[in-house]
């Protein structure tokens, strides 16, 4: 059976977009002071972590999660802001509106991050999906003045891996019948939703891309997966099982934000760092719908 039946007979039967803002806190910085742009900025100087570092930081080995004064010994050219979260937050809802310009089904995934439903928008906008794409791109880059990478293909699973393949700014586009060619290079602990435990089930099972978790046969994925493994899988086929949700919930009975640290740490600063992005992400979204927690538990 070759890659092309594998996977999809058809380049579109449906377009998903995801679009991920770049290094998105520092540069909202940069679009409100241009005389920023360029230079090794941070965010978090508040806390004294690095909340989010600009690229130019990052290419001088500044990283997230990094107390400030060690930062300060890498780069001591090094500008540090505080968190303005009330302004991420208008950029991140003029971000989701250009979305929306284009198709209304748009899921805002968090404050720096949006799926985008565009199947059948062909004809009505008169363009290919991938121009769609660019469009909404370059929209956010003039009005905004900050860029966004976008990965559009097949399904969410699929579309997110692609928004990570050329950032910053990129586009990267992978029609049905080319993910085999795309997953090929993928490694497992890369794929949206695969976390350290099942990248080292799999690489025990001699599975280390993409392309060979999804070439396992459907009987041995259903034996050995659970669930959320299995809908994992045949979104790396091409069949679409997340749908882009567009509808806001009125209300919500929790609001949790999560990471998976691959490889698993116990450095505290690093692990405080990313509690306190979950948590101000998590309080964003709750401000958003009027809520207020009665407890924090940790």
């Amino acid at each position: 059976m070759t890659d092309d039946i594998l996977f999809s007979l058809h380049s579109w039967p449906q377009a998903i977009l995801h679009i991920d803002g770049d290094a998105f806190f520092t540069s909202c910085e940069e679009a409100i002071h241009p005389e920023l742009r360029g230079k090794p900025i941070i965010t978090g100087g508040e806390r004294g972590i690095v909340a989010c570092a600009s690229y130019a930081a990052k290419r001088l080995g500044v990283k997230r999660g990094v107390p400030l004064h060690e930062t300060k010994k890498i780069c001591p050219d090094l500008v540090v802001l505080p968190s303005d979260y009330e302004t991420y937050s208008l950029f991140s809802r003029r971000m989701f509106n250009i979305m929306r310009r284009f198709t209304p089904q748009v899921e805002e995934y968090s404050i720096d991050e949006a799926f985008a439903d565009i199947t059948g928008m062909r004809r009505a906008l008169r363009a290919s999906y991938e121009t769609i794409a660019l469009s909404i791109k370059n929209e956010i880059a003039a009005e905004l003045g900050i860029t966004v990478s976008v990965g559009l293909s097949l399904t969410k699973v699929l579309a997110k891996a692609a928004s990570k393949h050329q950032k910053p700014n990129g586009l990267t586009v992978i029609p049905g019948r080319a993910i085999a060619r795309y997953l090929e290079h993928l490694p497992v602990e890369k794929i949206w939703g695969i976390g350290h435990a099942t990248t080292n089930y799999l690489n025990k099972m001699g599975v280390r891309t993409a392309l060979a978790f999804a070439r396992l046969p459907e009987k041995t994925v259903r034996e050995r997966f659970t669930k959320p493994g299995v809908e994992i899988w045949r979104e790396l086929r091409g069949e679409s099982v997340y749908p882009v949700c567009s509808e806001e919930k009125s209300r919500y009975a929790s609001i949790s934000k999560t990471k998976t640290f691959a490889p698993p740490t116990a450095d505290p600063d690093y692990l405080y760092a990313h509690l306190l992005r979950n948590l101000e992400s998590a309080c964003i979204k709750a401000r958003r719908y009027h809520l207020a927690p009665r407890r924090i538990v940790a």
